[in-house]
């Protein structure tokens, strides 16, 4: 999960207490707290923000602990907080990774901060942990009150601050409740590893996400029931993704220093067969093994093997997934149950049925939109064939979604690109999809 670190520098964090001030106790606190972050979750994702009368990121979402420290070591007064423009910068830092993922926020200041409403929501399970270093008596119920107004859940850890142990310890309790590690062991038939997964896995939080029933506990032994291709999977709408860490081998045939690392083992295959591993976790719930490869490091060699958890019911192109079963053990009449169905459309994904899309980003569909505009403008010599053909994908995932509005802006982009050449084509190609509802459907000049 991503961690933003919010700082107070504001005037009133000057006062010395045993002859030095409030954020030099809170800087060399936070020092501490990253260095044992680091070591538990070292690939955990840090934003640091100081804040007064202005809010600045200094370090946005790096895992370069060093990179945070020196800032910290930097940091110095400045005039008054303003808490409005806090909570924009720290919504902004939040929001980078999707309004789903739950992020933790860490402010620290010597006050508690007022009734402030934020013009947009935090994302859902956004969670504060508020170090007040010289609490006020009503401190308490002044945090819950600024929790409620700004749409966040949280937890109060008060000072008061008389020297650098009680500071030191505040933190430390910040790290026990929300940086765990999480171990599991993953089981395929006679081999087993012991892994930890990161972030940790909180089937409460997606629950409440899905709104489906779960388990009071993720599982801690994940055992591999079968494999998927790729193809046949596609695009499904995982809840949360878990990069997974290998802590030892553990095997009940006694595995030498010299055997392969099931870990290492499941990740080169899974990316040479191009399959994802199947898990159950009970009450309906799923997860997935594979090979994740970052867009950054595409042209390498390195890759992460990714744990997946998905929801019942929102793969249902697959079917039942407690009937997997290889197809040529069953008899013909059971092959119905089967999780791949060949005549059922696959996903949303562009590689199936005639090429519909997935929308996950603004900047995806703009960039789909704008391909037919493109093919648009070079009616009626050129791009006849493309023209249609990437219509037809845009209108049909339109409809599949149910995007009305959306097919609106369409028709308004394409009744702008008319000239006197096109106003044939395009005219026509627009009553269809005004008119035309079907997806099943092409629209032809």
């Amino acid at each position: 999960m991503p961690t933003v670190i919010c700082l107070d520098v504001s005037l009133s964090m000057s006062r010395q207490v045993e002859k030095r001030s409030l954020l030099e106790y809170a800087a060399s606190g936070l020092s501490s707290f990253l260095s044992n972050v680091s070591a538990i979750c070292p690939n955990e994702p840090i934003s640091l923000v100081t804040f007064s009368s202005e809010a600045t990121v200094h370090c946005s979402f790096t895992k370069d602990i060093n990179e945070i420290k020196g800032v910290l070591e930097d940091v110095e007064i400045e005039d008054r907080a303003d808490w409005m423009k806090l909570l924009k910068a720290v919504q902004g830092e939040c929001t980078k990774w999707s309004l789903i993922t739950p992020s933790k926020v860490i402010l620290i200041t010597d006050k508690v901060p007022p009734v402030t409403t934020p013009s947009e929501p935090f994302p859902a399970g956004c969670h504060m942990s508020l170090v007040a270093l010289t609490p006020s008596e009503d401190a308490q119920k002044a945090a819950q009150d600024f929790w409620n107004s700004a749409g966040l859940n949280g937890k109060f850890h008060p000072g008061p601050v008389l020297h650098q142990e009680s500071v030191d310890r505040i933190f430390e309790t910040i790290m026990l409740d929300n940086y765990s590690r999480f171990d599991a062991d993953i089981y395929f038939g006679h081999q087993s590893t012991s892994v930890s997964l990161s972030p940790p896995p909180d089937f409460n939080f997606l629950s409440e996400l899905a709104k489906q029933p779960a388990p009071s506990t993720f599982p801690t032994t994940l055992k591999i029931h079968g494999f998927l291709p790729v193809t046949h999977l596609h695009s499904p709408p995982y809840l949360s993704r878990h990069l997974v860490h290998c802590v030892g081998i553990q095997s009940p045939t006694k595995q030498t220093a010299k055997s392969a690392d099931l870990r290492v083992l499941l990740n080169d295959s899974l990316r040479a067969q191009d399959t994802v591993a199947v898990v159950e976790l009970g009450m309906g719930w799923f997860g997935t093994l594979s090979s994740f490869l970052p867009k950054t490091e595409r042209n390498a060699k390195k890759s992460n093997l990714v744990f997946a958890t998905i929801a019942p019911g929102s793969i249902p192109w697959l079917g039942n997934l407690n009937f997997l079963a290889l197809k040529r053990l069953v008899s013909t009449d059971k092959q119905n149950n089967l999780p791949y169905r060949q005549h059922f459309p696959k996903s949303y994904d562009s590689k199936s049925d005639g090429g519909t899309m997935v929308w996950g980003k603004a900047s995806t569909l703009k960039q789909n939109v704008l391909k037919v505009v493109r093919y648009a403008k070079r009616l009626p010599d050129k791009s006849s064939a493309m023209f249609l053909k990437e219509l037809n994908k845009v209108r049909r995932t339109i409809l599949f979604y149910g995007y009305g509005e959306m097919m609106g802006v369409l028709c308004e982009l394409l009744e702008r690109e008319k000239t006197v050449a096109n106003k044939e084509i395009i005219e026509n190609c627009l009553a269809q999809l005004k008119s035309e509802r079907d997806p099943t459907k092409q629209i032809k000049c």
